[in-house]
C-alpha cells in the first residue's frame, strides 16, 4: 500500500508534488484544529464553568447552614390556647378551613380539613414544625380536583 502511494506521489510533477503536499498539511492543520485542540479548549471551559457553579452552590449551601444554626427557637408555652389560636390563625393564613375537634388533650389539637392541595398543606406543617409544633399524626386521603381530605393531630414540642 505505502509502495502504491510512493509510486504514485513519484509520477506526479514538481508542481503537483507541491500542491499535494500543501493539501496534505492543511488537511492535517484542519483535523488538529477542529478533531483536537478545539474539544479540549471546550471541555477546559466546561470544567471552569461547572466549577464556578459548584463553587457558587456550595456557598449557598453554608450560608443556608449559618442561617438554620443561627435561627433562633422561640419558646412557646404548651397551653390549650395558645395552640388553639396559633394553629387557626396559621391555617387561616394560609387558606386551609379547619374543622377542630372538641375532645384534645391540653397542649394538643385535633383537626380536619376537607380540602386541601398537598403540596401546600405539606409546606404548612413543616413551617408548624419549625414554631415547636410536632405531627402527632396525619392521615391524608385524595379528594376532588387533585386535593386531599386531612385528619391530623398536632401538639406543642418541647423548646
Amino acid at each position: 500500500m505505502m509502495a502504491a502511494i510512493r509510486l504514485w506521489f513519484a509520477a506526479l510533477t514538481r508542481r503537483e508534488q507541491c500542491l499535494v503536499g500543501i493539501a496534505g498539511a492543511l488537511a492535517a492543520i484542519v483535523v488538529s484544529i477542529f478533531g483536537i485542540l478545539l474539544p479540549i479548549v471546550s471541555a477546559i471551559e466546561q470544567a471552569g464553568i461547572d466549577h464556578d457553579e459548584a463553587v457558587q452552590r456550595r456557598g449557598r449551601i453554608i450560608a443556608t447552614v449559618d442561617a438554620a444554626q443561627k435561627q433562633e427557637t422561640r419558646p412557646r408555652s404548651t397551653a390549650t390556647a395558645d395552640i388553639d389560636l396559633l394553629i387557626t390563625q396559621s391555617a387561616a393564613e394560609k387558606g386551609f378551613d379547619l374543622v377542630k375537634s372538641a375532645n384534645s388533650a391540653p397542649g394538643q389539637i385535633s383537626f380536619k380539613i376537607a380540602q386541601a392541595r398537598a403540596p401546600a398543606l405539606l409546606a404548612w406543617l413543616t413551617e408548624l414544625e419549625g414554631q415547636n409544633v410536632a405531627v402527632r399524626s396525619v392521615a391524608l386521603r385524595p379528594g376532588a380536583n387533585s386535593t386531599v381530605t386531612v385528619d391530623a393531630q398536632l401538639q406543642m414540642s418541647a423548646p
